[in-house]
């Protein structure tokens, strides 16, 4: 699968701990890796978004 730079990235970040979106967080920037399954997009009550990664996003990950 070709992943972006900063898809790639994001990933490599969520495998240590999920993150939650700052307020101003483009969320369209993720949006192919939620698509793909690769990322789970979690709503919060604050109208914040946390982001986790999946088994299949971990094996995207070389």
């Amino acid at each position: 699968m070709d992943l972006t730079e900063i898809e790639r990235a994001f990933l490599k970040q969520l495998t240590s701990e999920p993150w939650v979106s700052t307020p101003l967080f483009d969320h369209e920037i993720v949006a192919r890796l939620v698509e793909l399954g690769l990322v789970e997009a979690d709503p919060l009550a604050s109208g914040e978004v946390e982001y986790s990664i999946t088994a299949a996003g971990r094996a995207a990950l070389p």
